[in-house]
């Protein structure tokens, strides 16, 4: 057994556990049994493959990968090069390793963490949803990313394309805080599509992996990093689902977990609706308003928050946007829309138009697609509901004099 005392922290123990995180198939029953056999990691490290098969304690299987890894000269330079990246390592018994994901069947052995160290104090909640998903559904994801990331909650995904990348984007415009959990190496930018949201998350945010830097994305491991994206998370929020899906997957290791699981309800007639409506026939829990989840998150969890709250945007008057501003504000709805659109809706030309979307773009009103394309964010849905709202209240105070 380890001598008492064993620092798994220590900077000469710290090869041990890039050796074993190389090895590839060292969960946490192997790795008790590693610790049960050997005194140090230095003796397992130097054992032959005599002195293994004498412990008895190993198959053929696991003694021959043992070997092969030893002879691999490059491990030695892989190493060196991870710690050149700045890529942290944080083995199990390290203080600073999540809480919630000790308590899972299958733990990582070792997590590699590109950014920030995960806020141990912090509550999580994971939001997953559909690759392919529909506007309105790219809309949720927006909103609710926003809404958590302002009630000071961690987002929580795969950075995968869709609802995942989309619901991170918007925690960290709101100035929040996002944990992106990758298939592959933590230097390993996949899909390409998210490259800006990856330097974003490696500079505001943090990414991490079970596996080894410079480790390819394989198919399998999505199924496993989706163990861990339930796993750190307190609660799982599901936005669109097909009927069979990697997110279903996750929602299945959320329940094992004993993770409570939301979804947002969606349109029968679309396909990606199926799974989380079939999650609310089975009794998960509704998000039917963003901002109301989020709160409710808080007072569930709101021992826990360490974070700094993010301020939210004073939008209680139209005052301070110009009558131009004000009307595309009005007038731009969930999708996306085009400034010769916009035009035809308010009478303005075009070109002016775009000029004020810009404008509208540094107040994080809106977001450019490009091509004089743009979307409303989802600080400017909540603008827009209250100017509307204020114009509403104003229209009933006239007809009441």
């Amino acid at each position: 057994m380890f001598e008492s005392g064993y620092d798994a922290t220590n900077p000469e123990n710290v090869f041990f556990f890039y050796y074993i995180s190389v090895c590839g198939s060292v969960g946490p029953v192997l790795y008790e049994r590693i610790k049960n056999t050997f005194r140090t990691p230095e003796e397992f490290l130097s054992a032959d493959e005599k002195m293994l098969k004498n412990t008895g304690r190993f198959s053929d299987k696991q003694i021959q990968r043992f070997i092969d890894v030893k002879k691999d000269d490059r491990i030695k330079r892989e190493f060196d090069r991870m710690n050149h990246m700045g890529i942290k390592m944080i083995p199990i018994e390290d203080n600073d390793y999540p809480e919630l994901l000790k308590d899972i069947s299958d733990p990582p052995v070792v997590l590699f963490v590109k950014g920030k160290i995960p806020s141990k104090t912090a509550v999580n909640v994971g939001v997953i949803g559909a690759r392919e998903c529909s506007d309105y559904g790219k809309a949720v994801a927006d909103r609710l990313g926003d809404a958590l990331a302002r009630a000071g909650v961690c987002v929580v995904s795969g950075m995968a394309r869709g609802i995942d990348s989309l619901s991170q984007a918007a925690a960290l415009r709101a100035g929040g805080s996002s944990i992106a959990v990758l298939g592959g190496g933590v230097d390993v930018i996949y899909p390409r599509e998210s490259k800006a949201l990856y330097y974003d998350l490696a500079k505001e945010g943090t990414i991490i992996s079970e596996y080894p830097p410079g480790t390819m994305p394989q198919r399998q491991f999505f199924a496993m990093r989706n163990r861990i994206i339930s796993g750190i998370s307190h609660t799982l929020a599901v936005i669109e689902a097909k009927e069979k899906s990697g997110t279903l997957i996750t929602v299945d290791n959320a329940l094992s977990q004993g993770r409570d699981v939301y979804t947002v309800p969606g349109r029968i007639t679309d396909i990606t609706s199926y799974g989380t409506n079939e999650l609310i026939r089975q009794g998960a829990g509704i998000i039917s308003d963003v901002n109301a989840f989020a709160d409710e998150i808080v007072k569930r969890y709101g021992n826990y928050l360490s974070c700094s709250f993010v301020d939210a945007p004073n939008i209680s008057t139209a005052s301070k946007y110009s009558d131009v501003e004000s009307a595309v504000i009005k007038n731009m709805g969930e999708n996306s829309f085009t400034t010769d659109h916009m035009s035809s809706v308010i009478d303005i030309p075009s070109f002016e138009l775009l000029g004020i979307c810009m404008s509208l773009c540094e107040k994080n009103i809106l977001s450019s697609l490009g091509a004089g394309r743009f979307r409303a964010t989802a600080r400017g849905i909540d603008i827009r509901n209250d100017i509307i709202k204020a114009a509403d209240e104003k229209h009933h105070n006239d007809l009441d004099w």
